[in-house]
């Protein structure tokens, strides 16, 4: 983050999220190149915030240092899978129904709140405890009730999200149980 810091007192401005995201990825790219700098190896998730626009944005930067920007985005082992199932949310502003270029609309936004929790069933749905190490949930946030400051989100959120999300999981898996018992029963 040093080049954040170092864009205000230069140039009087604060970085531009789309400039701060460009910089990394060149960085991250050049350390690729380079043969005395060992490249970094780690997808980096960006979230800003822009006061002058009032938008947001999330950026990802690969470890070969290229850079695209989300409305939801997933990294390390098990992205694809998660990446399907928050397709599935409304996430978007311009496939949602109030948003953007009148694309059809597919519902409103979900909340914040609503997104902790839909991704807390995301990570436990897709987590397999017989082959994946125990983890403890963290998640962090970048929105309007936070003064779009990145805090962290307060453990008692992420517990009843998680609470909420084993209790999706165990209700889907004894309906779909319930489905395959009486596809049985018919044959």
């Amino acid at each position: 983050m040093f080049r954040s810091a170092v864009c205000l007192p230069s140039y009087g401005i604060k970085i531009l999220p789309h400039v701060l995201s460009s910089r990394l990825s060149l960085y991250v790219h050049y350390t690729t190149l380079h043969g005395a700098l060992r490249p970094f190896g780690a997808s980096c998730l960006v979230a800003t915030y822009d006061p002058s626009t009032k938008k947001h944005s999330l950026h990802m930067i690969e470890p070969s240092g290229v850079s695209y920007e989300y409305f939801g985005a997933a990294a390390g082992r098990g992205r694809q899978p998660a990446r399907t199932e928050m397709e599935k949310l409304t996430i978007n502003p311009k496939t949602a129904g109030g948003g953007g270029d009148g694309g059809g609309g597919e519902g409103e936004l979900i909340s914040v709140e609503e997104g902790v929790k839909q991704l807390a069933k995301i990570i436990y749905t897709l987590h397999d405890e017989s082959k994946d190490k125990p983890f403890e949930l963290e998640m962090s946030w970048l929105s309007e009730g936070t003064g779009w400051k990145h805090k962290g989100v307060p453990r008692d959120v992420i517990r009843e999200a998680t609470e909420w999300a084993k209790k999706e999981i165990e209700e889907a898996e004894e309906e779909s149980e319930g489905e395959e018992d009486g596809d049985e029963m018919e044959e």
